[in-house]
């Protein structure tokens, strides 16, 4: 609960800063539902994951990133307490693993950039995909849902994130799970690279766009609502007894 609370602190100290620097606009994010389901997006730079926390998750937030990001001066000390998973990319991090899976069984959100390294280029070619997120979307029968940014985010430009429909894998829970990594991984680079097309139709109508973003809004509204009574219900079933109390 602490690391919740100063989380909430985080994001709304941060919120109007970031968004006046760096503009970000969603589109669809009538689709965004907080909770569990691993958030995949394409991979530009260290400010990718600022607009997940000032306009996406609300309550909680968990993101796997390299492990050099925590020797980051004052940086490096918040973002394991908002909920940040410190991987190393050289070698199979067991307890990287093990963490990301326990966020998923928990019915919690993780945030994965499927690139595994930042594209640099960028371009809206999507580099080779890691499948760690197959993995644990196959283990803990986790929707994924996918998300592109239509170009790097930079100071004081417009940038859009896209996001798409929720890919759920049912068709392949009781398979051989090494077998399907692949098939999956694949299946979902080639779904992001297509909704690159998918934003750029919608980019191109202006007036279409508009509308669309009117009608969103108020969605959203009702989905947060709908969120947030969500999470209450959550956080009281996660509350210990009053007799659990006594006992410890």
């Amino acid at each position: 609960m602490e690391n919740n609370k100063f989380y909430k602190f985080i994001r709304k100290a941060i919120r109007p800063i970031t968004n006046f620097l760096w503009p970000v606009k969603i589109i669809n994010q009538n689709r965004f539902k907080e909770g569990k389901g691993i958030y995949v997006c394409n991979h530009y730079s260290m400010l990718d994951p600022v607009p997940f926390v000032t306009e996406l998750f609300e309550n909680d937030f968990n993101a796997l990133m390299k492990e050099e990001s925590m020797s980051i001066p004052i940086l490096g000390k918040i973002l394991p307490k908002i909920g940040v998973i410190p991987i190393k990319r050289e070698e199979t991090d067991l307890r990287a693993i093990k963490s990301c899976l326990q966020v998923l069984k928990n019915d919690g959100p993780l945030v994965v950039f499927p690139e595994g390294t930042r594209n640099k280029s960028g371009n809206r070619e999507l580099l080779e995909f890691k499948d760690g997120v197959a993995m644990f979307a196959l283990k803990t029968k986790s929707p994924i849902i996918p998300m592109v940014y239509s170009r790097p985010i930079k100071t004081f430009r417009k940038t859009y994130l896209y996001i798409g429909e929720p890919i759920y894998l049912d068709e392949y829970f009781g398979e051989n799970i090494k077998e399907a990594r692949g098939v999956v991984t694949d299946k979902l680079k080639l779904i992001m690279q297509n909704m690159f097309d998918e934003m750029d139709s919608l980019l191109c109508d202006k007036k279409g766009l508009k509308k669309l973003f009117k009608s969103q809004k108020i969605e959203l509204k009702q989905i947060k609502r709908q969120n947030k009574l969500e999470y209450k219900q959550k956080m009281l079933l996660q509350e210990p007894k009053s007799d659990d109390k006594k006992e410890d």
